[in-house]
């Protein structure tokens, strides 16, 4: 019999869906239009026999992403999506048997990999209404603490952090010896960041992702930020040529036309958001108020596994809630046009009668 670690053959993973090409999208924090038109069409011209032969080069872009940010290309490594750079990030820094203290529900994959290098994931609840005391956190934090997860705005809730209080939780940690993972997945929908604590700490580390609000979750970039040495010793681990020359142009196009492009996404966002939260209000929904481009909604008649497969006869995905989220959907925020769709059905379907 082949060897086989036995933390990687005990792991259980669900599958991703697939074949959702065909539905309205809202179920998994994407922008089902994506890119803007004419950025598309600015780089796809690009993409010639020629650029596709030569191996690809990450310098360009992570030095005009640093920049951008205000730090130097010392301090950014690129990934092939952020999900990845978090692995390799506690690939790294997880020390066998330590504890990775993270919320729950938060994004799953933080337990997942904590798991696989040995460690043990604790995981704090949030109290009954949603609220998150940051006391939980600090006074979690000993000895045997290696990683601290902060998804800032976190994901399903769409919380968020106050610096303050995550610079408590990082010198905190700092006094144990113990890494902050400050993941800002959903920072553009926020603008709040903390990229000035890794100028101040040496155990800060910032992920960032071009899926959500730069839309490209297709091309999987996304990025670490931290102080030089943890970004070499990441980089000593990175496997060469993982982002890909396509995702390297894209990337490129989009912090070249950084505010244009950002105009373009956040209004569309902003006008769906402002959409949907007067409409689940006026048509009075329980609903649980986000950060992130994302918002929980309690159905009033049905249970919230009947809404959702009643959406996806009809054509829409949305995310059914479960664990500390039973009974709630998760939607994600888009577009108006597909959040009057949304909001269309929802009303005829979430009632004591439905007529397929």
């Amino acid at each position: 019999m082949i060897y086989v670690d036995e933390k990687i053959k005990n792991t259980y993973r669900i599958p991703q869906p697939e074949g959702r090409g065909k539905f309205i999208r809202l179920d998994q924090n994407e922008n089902p239009d994506g890119i803007p038109k004419w950025l598309f069409d600015k780089v796809i011209d690009k993409i010639t026999p020629e650029f596709l032969a030569i191996y690809p080069e990450e310098t360009r872009l992570t030095e005009k992403f640093a920049k951008k940010i205000g730090l130097n290309l010392e301090n950014v490594t690129l990934t092939d999506g952020s999900v990845v750079g978090m692995g390799y990030v506690i690939k790294v820094f997880g020390e066998d048997k330590k504890t990775l203290l993270c919320v729950t529900p938060s994004f799953g994959m933080y337990k997942v990999y904590a798991e696989m290098v040995g460690m043990q994931a604790k995981l704090l609840n949030y109290e009954q209404d949603f609220s998150f005391d940051i006391e939980k956190i600090i006074n979690s934090i000993d000895d045997n603490t290696g990683i601290v997860v902060l998804v800032n705005p976190n994901m399903p809730i769409g919380n968020t952090y106050d610096q303050k209080d995550i610079e408590r939780i990082v010198i905190t940690a700092e006094k144990r010896g113990a890494l902050v993972i400050i993941d800002e997945a959903y920072h553009y929908f926020y603008n709040d960041t903390s990229l000035e604590l890794v100028k101040k700490y040496d155990n800060v580390v910032i992920l960032r992702t071009f899926s959500k609000m730069f839309s490209i979750p297709a091309l999987r970039m996304g990025a670490i930020i931290s102080n030089s040495d943890v970004i070499r010793y990441i980089n000593n681990y990175k496997p060469h040529y993982t982002v890909n020359s396509i995702a390297l142009l894209f990337g490129e196009a989009i912090i070249d036309n950084y505010e244009l492009v950002l105009t373009d996404l956040k209004k569309d966002y902003e006008e769906g958001k402002n959409y949907i939260y007067k409409e689940l209000k006026d048509n009075n929904y329980d609903y649980i108020p986000s950060a992130g481009c994302f918002v929980c909604i309690k159905p009033k008649y049905k249970s919230s596994e009947e809404i959702t497969k009643l959406l996806k006869e009809n054509g829409i995905l949305i995310l059914c809630g479960s664990g500390d989220l039973t009974g709630y959907l998760r939607l994600t925020i888009a577009h108006k046009k597909y959040m009057e769709l949304f909001m269309d059905c929802l009303k005829r379907i979430d009632v004591g009668n439905y007529n397929e």
